[in-house]
């Protein structure tokens, strides 16, 4: 282990996490305990702890007496969210627009930039954290409770869809859709333009799940 200051259980939660952005392993690949114990020094116990925090993201399945395997959502499964977050984010992007203050439009403006450094650095962990603010920021801005809740949970969910199937690391900045979409995004809710706003996220959502890849082939 390189990174003497990090405990080992997040050593090991982060390098499966590298392994999978940088497509080293795939869907229902295997995670053997005892291979990672030899290769790293690490003792079994915190590796078992990363694989139950993989496992409570859905990165990872456990599945009983089998062993744990990186998770294969289905094409329905992620269909199904990227449609529903932008049926949600559509709404409230509209409630948005009406409601949303100064200091929140001020916020979204150094996260755009913020991303942008952090994709020249192709940390893609930082830019979903990023990627989080900004869509929560609208959502809380809708003034509406239940969008703001459900649409959390999607964005979750499919995060777990970018870190599987995104081709971030391999995106240069200047031809990443994501942080054109997002300046388009705000400058919509800055213009208070519903129907603009609305067109924009709603957009948002679906260049990102056309372009996202699995084994390959093209959603």
């Amino acid at each position: 282990m390189s990174e003497e200051q990090i405990r080992p259980e997040d050593y090991i939660y982060k390098l499966i996490k590298d392994k999978i952005v940088r497509k080293k392993l795939f869907p229902n690949s295997p995670i053997v305990e005892s291979k990672l114990a030899e290769s790293t020094g690490i003792s079994r116990t915190p590796i078992r702890a990363a694989i139950k925090r993989l496992n409570y993201e859905g990165i990872v399945t456990i599945i009983p007496n089998h062993g744990a395997f990186i998770s294969n959502p289905t094409l329905e499964e992620i269909k199904a969210v990227y449609e529903c977050k932008k049926l949600l984010e559509s709404a409230a992007i509209k409630l948005a627009c009406v409601n949303i203050t100064d200091e929140q439009l001020e916020r979204l403006e150094e996260l755009e930039y913020q991303e942008i450094e952090v994709h020249k650095r192709n940390d893609l962990y930082r830019f979903i954290k990023i990627n989080d603010e900004i869509h929560m920021i609208i959502a809380s801005a809708s003034k509406n409770m239940v969008y703001e809740k459900y649409i959390y949970e999607l964005i979750q969910k499919s995060n777990v869809y970018l870190i599987f199937y995104d081709n971030f690391m391999f995106t240069s900045t200047d031809e990443s859709n994501a942080l054109k979409e997002h300046r388009e995004i705000l400058n919509a809710l800055k213009a208070r333009d519903i129907e603009d706003s609305a067109k924009a996220i709603e957009r948002h959502n679906q260049i990102t799940l056309d372009q996202l890849s699995l084994n390959g082939i093209v959603l």
